[in-house]
């Protein structure tokens, strides 16, 4: 059987040439309603597929032939990328693959549809990532005018060829949105001719790229002023490090748009000393309204800290907090008055700390509740504390019998707003 999605539906036609036709032409009767075809085959479909069975392989050839613009998604192995046509397909506007096998034959299908694509997410395996820019005659390169969406993955060790350096030419200019992971040129090739539309950039720092991005000075203060949400993804161990200690990390990660609103920056804690002075350096970034340092635990004070530094932030994404070690004369017991006295009121703009547990293996949630009471007490609009959804209820109920504990309870009104349920944000 092949599977094909139509709206939020999966409509299943069984594996004959009568019902492929008769599927193929209930999609013509929806034309031009139909925005996305998705045809992976099943079972005994994929063995059909790969041994070139006709009465299945050409009814589903007809599928992209009557739909004018729609997407084209073949997740896994699809084998029917064999036999789809390379020509362009009439306004063939979005593609998304897991390069496999057939790999040779979906690159054609992208490039030869290059002048309307608009949408393309990869996921590769050994594909050669030169085929994108560089036509099949030698010699000729290619340009996506459309293209404002690019997502290039790869769970493979892939370092980018020194020869794959493409001099003068710009093939995506208009990129609105790029995940690479890792970054597959030598060079800046996929950055030129888009400083003005890019507004979403999600990269591994591998130290090839970060080498790259140095050498072609693909960043300056100039340029990419429209860039709103860059996304760090770390360092896999296997690689080599490219910074020496967290605050060079921290410095470089920042001089890609300054101006950016949205941060994910991980790693600061496979460095081995205190990450304090690598968030010190956020200071000087004030535009930041969401922040996530996944990996890095701070302390109640360190969180202070940052949003005092960051008047616009909103959102802060860490791991789970602790609160630290207390200042001199300060107890536990009057702990509560005295962040009403020497902090509040502050972060008027922050509202959600959302607290990822993936990389801890001993959580103290009560010691999370006080961090997040605590915080409270600061931050007038701070209403919304995020733990994972498995450990959702039981942190609701610590944070429910913390509030009714005497140093809490002048504030239990306004407290109670902590208590919500996971939909609110």
């Amino acid at each position: 059987m092949a599977r094909s999605t139509l709206w939020n539906r999966n409509i299943y036609t069984p594996d004959s040439a009568a019902n492929m036709a008769a599927f193929a032409q209930r999609v013509k009767q929806m034309v031009p309603m139909v925005s996305k075809i998705d045809v992976t085959p099943v079972g005994d479909a994929e063995k059909l597929f790969e041994s070139g069975n006709i009465t299945i392989i050409d009814p589903c050839k007809q599928l992209f032939g009557i739909v004018e613009k729609h997407t084209v998604i073949t997740r896994g192995s699809g084998p029917m990328v064999l036999h789809m046509d390379t020509k362009p397909i009439r306004d063939l506007v979005c593609i998304e693959y897991f390069m496999d096998r057939y790999c040779t034959n979906v690159m054609l299908l992208i490039t030869r549809n290059a002048r309307t694509l608009q949408h393309l997410d990869i996921n590769i395996s050994n594909a050669d990532t030169t085929g994108l820019v560089r036509g099949a005659r030698s010699g000729g390169y290619l340009k996506y005018p459309q293209m404002h969406t690019l997502k290039i993955f790869s769970i493979y060790d892939l370092v980018p060829s020194q020869k794959a350096v493409f001099r003068n030419i710009v093939p995506f200019p208009r990129l609105v949105r790029m995940s690479v992971s890792p970054y597959p040129y030598a060079d800046d090739v996929l950055f030129r001719g888009n400083a003005g539309t890019l507004e979403y950039l999600e990269v591994a720092l591998v130290l090839e790229t970060v080498s790259m991005f140095r050498k072609y000075r693909v960043f300056t203060p100039t340029s990419y002023l429209n860039l709103q949400c860059v996304k760090m993804h770390g360092t896999p161990a296997r690689f080599p490090n490219p910074f020496a200690t967290a605050a060079k990390y921290m410095q470089f990660v920042l001089t890609i748009a300054p101006g950016a609103s949205v941060r994910l920056i991980p790693d600061l804690t496979k460095y081995l000393e205190c990450h304090t002075p690598a968030l010190s350096i956020l200071k000087d970034h004030g535009c930041i309204q969401i922040l996530s340092l996944p990996d890095t635990c701070l302390s109640l004070w360190e969180a202070f800290s940052l949003i005092k530094s960051l008047p616009l932030l909103s959102d802060l994404y860490t791991s789970p907090s602790t609160i630290g070690e207390l200042p001199q004369g300060i107890s536990m017991a009057i702990l509560p008055e005295y962040i009403r006295m020497a902090f509040a009121p502050m972060g008027k703009q922050f509202r959600c700390w959302h607290v990822n547990p993936e990389k801890c293996t001993d959580i103290n949630y009560a010691d999370v509740a006080t961090c997040m009471l605590l915080l409270a007490l600061a931050c007038p609009n701070f209403d919304y504390a995020a733990v994972d959804y498995y450990n959702r209820k039981k942190f609701m109920r610590i944070l429910e019998e913390k509030i009714a504990e005497p140093e809490f309870s002048q504030d239990a009104p306004r407290l109670r707003r902590l208590l919500v349920d996971e939909g609110k944000v």
